[in-house]
């Protein structure tokens, strides 16, 4: 598959789960993005670039502990970035914008931002390294860059369970996570462009969910679930509906248990950064 047609692949993932991303059944996105923003200790008056920003989770929380600086969130998806400009309009956030731009072209100058971050994003790049050099690009020698991954694990058994139905159709889902699901795979990303003072952090954030149902929605609105999409209408229905049962058969008393252990890794820029071209 092309650059071009991975990237317009993930656009209209994306675009589509952007209307259920914020749902209470996946409040790990916020719950992770104030941790990350606790670990950045922020003075205030700081620019912070925050790549593939989803609905603005990392820079909305990021807000008010800038009351003197900017913050910039980009993403390729319009869904997304409308959802994160009402969020941040209806809280009266001043210092917050958001751009459509691919974070390997953002167009800013070379050293514009002190800190930057990507939320669960790198691990959706093609080339990896080449994305991280591009944010590394725009951030100044010597800033702070800040990235969350999942580790292995990642809500199960419940996921475990739907990839094995959808290999019985000869589905096999691209297992984007996987890329960076260890704290050595993690650190060793970012000290291969060159970091420095590179620290990965696991914390384990999960949650009970209610039912099957809150989990189905977890599936068509992240990108966990895309395969699904891609499946005949027959065959969807009936995979879902086998699965929300053997599914439902993990409930106890207090619901249904999700696993997430989040990787939290921070590093510095080096004065000399390899080149992004």
């Amino acid at each position: 598959m092309s650059r071009a047609d991975h990237r317009e692949k993930l656009v209209s993932v994306f675009d589509k789960a952007s209307e259920g991303y914020d749902l209470p059944a996946l409040r790990f996105f916020a719950d992770s993005a104030s941790l990350l923003i606790g670990d950045m200790r922020l003075q205030g008056r700081e620019s912070l670039l925050d790549a593939a920003t989803g609905t603005g989770h990392v820079a909305i929380a990021a807000a008010n502990a800038l009351p003197e600086g900017r913050i910039v969130g980009i993403d390729i998806s319009d869904g997304m970035l409308n959802r994160a400009r009402t969020k941040a309009h209806k809280l009266g956030l001043g210092n917050i914008s958001f751009e459509r731009c691919d974070l390997e072209d953002t167009g800013f100058p070379d050293n514009a931002f002190d800190i930057a971050s990507c939320a669960f994003g790198i691990f959706f790049l093609p080339d990896m390294q080449s994305g991280l050099r591009h944010i590394l690009r725009v951030v100044k020698p010597g800033g702070r860059i800040y990235l969350t991954s999942f580790r292995s694990g990642l809500m199960e058994p419940m996921r475990g369970m739907l990839l094995a139905r959808l290999k019985e159709l000869g589905v096999e889902p691209p297992e984007f996570a996987s890329r960076l699901d260890t704290p050595e795979k993690l650190a060793g990303l970012l000290s291969s462009v060159g970091c420095r003072n590179v620290g990965v952090r696991s914390r384990q954030i999960g949650y009970h969910i209610k039912d099957a149902r809150e989990w189905l929605g977890i599936l068509t609105n992240t990108a966990f679930g895309g395969p699904l999409n891609r499946l005949p209408e027959d065959d969807r229905e009936r995979i879902i509906e086998e699965h929300l049962k053997e599914v439902d058969g993990l409930r106890k008393k207090d619901g249904i248990r999700l696993n997430i252990e989040v990787l939290f890794a921070h590093a510095e820029k080096s004065v000399v950064c390899p080149s992004s071209s």
